[in-house]
Parts: C-alpha cells; structure tokens; sequence
C-alpha cells in the first residue's frame, strides 16, 4: 500500500513538474516571438526608408543634377532626341549618356 502511495505521489509530481515546466517554456516562446516580430518590423521599416532614399539618389532628376555641375553636361526638356539602345537580352538596356560618358553613372556612387 505504502509503495503504491508513493508510486502516485511520484507520477502526480511529475505531472505537476511537466505541466508547468511547459508553461513556462510557453511563455518564455511566446516572449522571444514577440521580441522577434518587432525586431522584424523595425528592420522591415529600415529597409523601406533605405529603399525609398535609394530610389531618390538614384532618381533622373538627381543624375541630372549631377551631370550637370559636375560635369557641366545638360539635360534637355524634352525627351525627343534621347533614344534607349535595347540588346537583345530584353532585361538589359542602358540610356545612350550612359554609352557615351560612363562617368554620369559613377557620380551616384
């Protein structure tokens, strides 16, 4: 009867132990994801503040700008004289300044 009542009281604090040792690995998961999703939201804002100031140094107006007090070149108003030059590999096509004076591209760098 005696090793019956300590077999139970073994396995009852054992299952107590288990229970809340779970718990708290629960709660200790649950912090850390938590911890981690805001770590992700923050860098996932970094990178579209990093994204949009990338665009704008890389924008036409800012090579333009470029161009033309660095290298005293000139834009002109109107886009009909400034043609594309395509390759046959569709994704690649550069501008025609960019052919001629390969410089206008190293300023944004």
């Amino acid at each position: 009867m005696n090793k019956k009542l300590i077999i139970i009281i073994l396995i009852l604090c054992g299952i107590i132990f288990v229970h809340h040792y779970n718990k708290h690995k629960i709660l200790i998961y649950s912090r850390q994801y938590y911890e981690l999703s805001d770590i992700y939201k923050s860098k996932k804002d970094i990178n579209l503040n990093l994204v949009s100031i990338n665009s704008k140094l890389g924008s036409r107006e800012r090579i333009q700008n470029l161009a033309f007090e660095k290298l005293e070149m000139f834009y002109p108003d109107n886009d009909q004289n400034i043609h594309n030059i395509k390759m046959n590999n569709k994704k690649k096509s550069f501008c025609l300044i960019d052919y001629i004076v390969p410089s206008a591209e190293a300023l944004t760098k």
